[in-house]
């Protein structure tokens, strides 16, 4: 990691973490059904929307959920609030139900959904059920028709106006601990020891002084004067600490967990008490702000609507344009336009420049002089191959309807292309997939599940543990791969992660909000049915220099080919 200083906005993107670092992929939304009975499936079956909401649906979206609905709403009370296909808990099997209900999404602190307003008393939510609008049914032990109800203001709804949900924050030491509450001074001083300036101990002569270090037992009781913990000690030749996720659970103290220099959190208001400011984060755990450093986007980047003025991403050389046909390529790094003679014999540098991430029309014809290829802009100039990365999307999936989406991803090029129906583009742009022995799997598969955001962590043998609190845009598409905004690097265009699709976040946002399932008003996720399935996605070829070395092994590395 670096060691030299850097501006709090630099600093958010040097450290090198990525957010799919699980082998086989992005690590699982953590806590996405936390509450609820284990038997939620993750990949449910068929739903059945409520057949006595439709004619207020219909009222509703005339109004407008905020213009001209007067309510009621419901609003969540916990951090996710299930919503079942019916007035039952999945897998139960109760008269007519026969455990056919399903989880169709959740919801969260702060968000409201149009709801009938009298609940359904039953003996499995004595609570009673509410009625969702647009479909489903909620627990009332979960949710509240009073939206002045302090549990429902403990944080505040994600920000769907701009590229991010949420102010993300990094962690820039290790150790920092997550208190359930505001602890006191004297709490404080016993588990932040920092605070109190208590020297170190001589490093041990051991070239890991991890390798011989048992951590302390978890709980509240602070560590003798003489021992150091994990977060205390020098990290050999500056690398991870060894610890896993599990190491930095505290138990029942005041001390939740502790985070690794490079966690990410998501954070919902700044606010001084005890004579220090702290960070509220979005779950609800409180960190002095001390320790972290408000993370800025690394890119405004996007990519391309086709068939629309102005779609492009603008810079400095190139404005906006407007491109309505594939190929599209990418620039990677500023490069020129080039002009060649009609022989196709020379080439010069034409008037104009090129910035990263110019997106460019192309007409398809190539040419190469002198052992260079160049391909033709819809404008007459060309660029070199070597300077763009160019859209070239696989064969479209078998058995399409006519007007159906589906998503191509060329690991080769590092380019995604959104379709609808075979072969009509609607959206094109730059991607960052898996690197080294990382690879994505390449395959065709659909979207199970989709989230405004939620937790990817990890321990990896190589980085040690990485934490980012609600990664933006998440759509899961095969086991844990998933494609999801990343917000801490701007490398899209080459591999770059652990085995998931990264997009720019203003991509991610834009794929998300297009593909299906479609999230109803107010929900933070839902999840993909058999009468609703989710939008296909093709991984085919090879991310450049993947699945090589050692470690280049299954599942990391399969062996798969495409299944159309």
């Amino acid at each position: 990691m670096p060691s030299r200083r850097r501006p709090p906005y630099a600093l958010a993107f040097a450290i090198p973490i990525a957010a799919c670092s699980a082998p086989g992929g992005c690590g699982e939304p953590r806590g996405s059904t936390a509450g609820v009975p284990a038997t939620v499936p993750s990949a449910p079956g068929a739903a059945t929307a409520a057949p006595s909401a439709s004619a207020a649906v219909a009222t509703l979206s005339d109004a407008g959920a905020d213009g001209g609905y007067g309510g009621p709403w419901l609003g969540s009370i916990v951090l996710h609030a299930p919503i079942y296909s019916d007035m039952e808990w999945p897998g139960a099997k109760r008269g007519d139900s026969d455990g056919k209900s399903v989880l169709l999404g959740y919801l969260r602190y702060g968000q409201k959904v149009p709801v009938i307003a009298d609940a359904h008393k039953k003996s499995n939510c004595p609570e009673g059920w509410y009625e969702l609008l647009y479909g489903g049914f909620v627990c009332a032990k979960y949710a509240t028709l009073d939206l002045e109800h302090p549990r429902f203001k403990l944080a505040s709804p994600p920000n769907l106006d701009a590229a991010l949900p949420y102010t993300y924050g990094l962690n820039y030491a290790n150790g920092t601990p997550l208190y359930r509450s505001v602890p006191s001074r004297k709490e404080r001083l016993k588990f932040e020891p920092w605070l109190s300036g208590r020297p170190r101990k001589p490093k041990p002569d051991d070239d890991n002084p991890y390798a011989a270090a048992a951590l302390p037992d978890a709980g509240d009781a602070a560590p003798d004067a003489g021992e150091l913990r994990w977060y205390e000690r020098e990290a050999p030749d500056g690398g991870p600490p060894a610890v896993t996720l599990d190491d930095l659970e505290e138990g029942g103290g005041p001390v939740a967990r502790r985070m690794v220099k490079g966690f990410f959190l998501s954070l919902d208001h700044q606010f001084d008490a005890a004579g220090t400011t702290w960070w509220k984060t979005v779950d609800n755990y409180t960190t002095p702000s001390d320790r972290i450093l408000v993370a800025k986007l690394a890119t405004e980047f996007h990519g391309v609507w086709f068939g629309r003025d102005d779609a492009t991403y603008p810079t400095k050389n190139y404005p906006a344009h407007r491109i309505d046909k594939l190929p599209v390529a990418f620039v990677l790094h500023g490069s020129k336009r080039w002009s060649i003679d009609d022989a196709h014999k020379h080439f010069e540098p034409a008037e104009g420049a090129l910035d990263r991430y110019d997106a460019v029309g192309l007409t398809g014809d190539k040419v190469r002089i002198q052992g260079i290829e160049f391909w033709q802009s819809t404008e007459g100039w060309w660029v070199r191959s070597i300077d763009v990365a160019r859209t070239e999307p696989g064969p479209a999936p078998f058995s399409l309807t006519p007007h159906e989406k589906w998503i191509d991803v060329n690991l080769k090029m590092q380019t995604l292309v959104a379709f609808e129906g075979p072969s009509t583009p609607i959206y094109a742009t730059l991607i960052s997939s898996g690197r080294n022995e990382h690879e994505t799997v390449p395959g065709s598969f659909r979207i199970r599940e989709k989230h405004i955001a939620a937790t990817m962590d990890a321990d990896t043998a190589s980085d040690g543990p990485y934490s980012i609190q609600d990664v933006p845009y998440i759509e899961y598409f095969n086991g844990s791969y998933a494609l999801h905004g990343a917000f801490w690097h701007a490398a899209f265009g080459s591999v770059k992660s652990h085995g998931c699709v990264n997009l720019a976040p203003w991509d991610a946002k834009a794929i998300f909000g297009w593909t299906d399932p479609q999230l109803p008003e107010g929900w933070h996720a839902a999840y993909a049915t058999k009468d609703h399935p989710g939008t296909r996605v093709v991984v085919h070829e090879k991310g450049p220099g993947t699945c090589e070395g050692p470690e280049a092994q299954p599942p990391e590395c399969p062996d798969v080919p495409v299944q159309h």
